[in-house]
């Protein structure tokens, strides 16, 4: 997709800050509040922006916010993209991967507690795609980049 001066203008200002306001935006690039959700909203359907984040400084807090697990699946078959589907929705998963070796897939979950992975796990171990689901929780992590 070809960008206009403008939508590449709104990327950068939600590069810079991607809690920044429409509002703001809008003051910024020197256009109407609905112009820019317009702009905003196009990049979104045409999956220029794929979401919305915030970095998090991990020496000023004592861990990111949640309970984070890796679900280590073996599939029934080569089906990663088939279960991969099924789950892309989901607001709980961060990154998901297909594997060689004794894992096909690996999925990094985060939420707000363990009851919710736990559900997760069983949703996950139900799909007929699955044969085993091996879960290892996060006690802390050491290092991350994005």
């Amino acid at each position: 997709m070809r960008l206009s001066p403008t939508e590449n203008l709104i990327l950068e200002l939600l590069r810079e800050n991607s809690r920044r306001s429409l509002t703001e935006i809008a003051d910024i690039v020197g256009l109407s509040r609905p112009t820019v959700k317009y702009h905003v909203d196009k990049l979104i359907e045409s999956k220029v922006i794929s979401r919305f984040t915030i970095e998090v400084d991990t020496t000023q807090v004592d861990s990111v916010t949640g309970t984070r697990a890796m679900f280590d699946l073996q599939l029934k078959r080569n089906t990663c993209s088939i279960v991969y589907a099924s789950i892309q929705r989901w607001s709980e998963v961060v990154s998901a991967w297909s594997l060689t070796g004794d894992t096909d897939m690996r999925i990094l979950l985060e939420a707000a507690n363990l009851s919710i992975l736990e559900e997760l796990r069983d949703r996950l171990s139900r799909h007929p795609e699955v044969l085993t689901v091996t879960t290892s929780v996060i006690l802390k992590s050491w290092r991350e980049k994005t």
